[in-house]
């Protein structure tokens, strides 16, 4: 185990111990107000079995991680295809289990150029389904539920196994990972302690203006305190990162609540106790993958 990996092994060690910690206090506070404290230590007890399947394959080497983010995308692709109904053709849930497997396939030969345009291959072939089948009714809502599909469950995630590529690549995706869920995790300690004012009551009763701003303080303070994780990134450009991962995850985590206010239903999934499934665990990590990998590539290379 190089240093690096070292470096991950502990600070992961150490963050589950302070949120622990966190957790405790907030749980004290949360039953003099008269509130439920089991979903909270259900949340945090949930990621001592999250944790180490993120953790081993990213320390292990980037061919384990990206195998381990293309099975997570297929899996969440799953998902959204059981709770849409494109389960129900499984001709096109096929093509769409291949076209994110292609979509993952120049990630392993470092082929930047090929990664960015296989969506665009994916989509075309998957836009001349009803002329192979000769069809057209109810085309249009397969066709474009699959589309979203594969772009959004299959290159948006796969960014985070093209940023374990880079040579900065497994430390920046451990901060990623870590700024994201840390993220939610304030979002919802602060709302649950000084909320009173709903942000988007509709798509997310939860969620409030306190959450938000605390999460968003938060992150920017947590990325500060892991900056020597990414040393080469300028103060600045750290709180334009820190700030985006904050506000985009909620981008993300909104996208997927949407998408179940309008199924009517509470969860994607039921596999991570007191998460849900795997789409209301990596949500936020899906929406920020991509600008976050690309705000690094542009700005430092590789």
């Amino acid at each position: 185990m190089n240093n690096d990996a070292r470096t991950v092994v502990w600070i992961a060690g150490s963050l589950l111990g302070i949120f622990g910690l966190i957790v405790i206090i907030w749980s004290g506070i949360a039953k003099a107000r008269g509130q439920n404290v089991k979903t909270i230590w259900t949340r945090y007890l949930a990621w001592f079995l999250i944790a180490p399947p993120l953790i081993i394959p990213l320390i292990w080497g980037r061919v384990p991680f990206i195998i381990l983010m293309g099975f997570l995308s297929l899996l969440c692709f799953r998902e959204y295809a059981h709770a849409v109904g494109l389960w129900r053709d499984k001709a096109l849930m096929w093509i769409c289990y291949i076209g994110i497997a292609c979509i993952y396939g120049p990630i392993f030969g470092f082929e930047y150029g090929i990664f960015q345009a296989m969506p665009i291959y994916v989509i075309a072939f998957i836009l001349t389904i009803p002329m192979h089948r000769d069809e057209y009714e109810h085309m249009i809502q397969k066709i474009c539920l699959a589309v979203l599909g594969v772009v959004y469950f299959g290159w948006f995630f796969s960014h985070l196994a093209y940023l374990r590529n880079l040579s900065y690549g497994m430390l920046a995706t451990f901060l990623l990972i870590l700024l994201v869920e840390s993220n939610d995790a304030c979002a919802y300690l602060w709302g649950m302690v000084f909320g009173k004012h709903k942000l988007i009551p509709r798509l997310s009763p939860n969620k409030t203006v306190e959450g938000m701003f605390g999460a968003t303080i938060s992150v920017v303070g947590l990325a500060f305190a892991f900056r020597f994780l990414i040393p080469f990134v300028s103060a600045a450009h750290l709180v334009v990162l820190a700030f985006a991962v904050s506000v985009f995850g909620m981008c993300g985590d909104l996208t997927i609540s949407f998408i179940k206010r309008d199924l009517k239903i509470k969860d994607m999934g039921n596999l991570i106790p007191g998460h849900g499934g795997l789409l209301d665990r990596f949500d936020s990590i899906i929406f920020t993958a991509p600008i976050f990998f690309h705000f690094l590539r542009y700005l430092y290379g590789e």
